[in-house]
């Protein structure tokens, strides 16, 4: 398939790769989603799907065909993706990238594999004495050496005041 989909100077045939073609049109209607447009389209899919937040916290099951579409390609548009905490009730505390290179859950994946709450929002995560993370269990030793280690890294990132309203 590869071949037929060069272009013909590359010994192709110049075919277009729909798969690739679908992807990213798919990945497109996703970032239109999480821009908030305000067209009859978007308030539909809001009311029908978004009920609990937004497109990342929707579920896809029993959903049409076009919606479980975007969730299969919803890695793509998050691939490489730096998250700016603006706003820490649209800032998912595990599972964006917004403290480091990677996502908390893969900095810090035996953490993350016994967390209370995988969904959480960075505000649910902070409160006036700082960083306040729950767990399933108590944390072993080893466990909260790596507690301590993901405060640390915490702590470099401030909270602008603005972000915390």
């Amino acid at each position: 398939m590869d071949s037929l989909c060069r272009p013909k100077d590359q010994g192709g045939l110049g075919m277009v790769n729909t798969k690739i073609m679908n992807d990213t049109l798919l990945v497109k209607w996703i970032w239109k989603i999480t821009q908030g447009f305000e067209g009859t389209w978007y308030r539909l899919l809001r009311a029908k799907y978004m009920t609990g937040g937004n497109f990342f916290n929707s579920k896809s099951r029993g959903s049409s065909q076009f919606w479980q579409g975007l969730h299969k390609v919803k890695h793509l548009f998050k691939w490489e993706e730096i998250h700016k905490v603006r706003d820490v009730k649209k800032t998912s505390f595990w599972r964006d990238v917004w403290c480091g290179e990677v996502p908390l859950k893969t900095q810090f994946p035996e953490l993350f594999r016994i967390c209370r709450d995988p969904t959480a929002w960075v505000c649910e995560c902070w409160d006036v004495d700082g960083w306040n993370i729950s767990f399933r269990r108590s944390l072993t030793a080893g466990e909260a050496d790596v507690y301590d280690c993901l405060i640390n890294v915490l702590q470099t990132y401030s909270l602008s005041e603005g972000a915390m309203r």
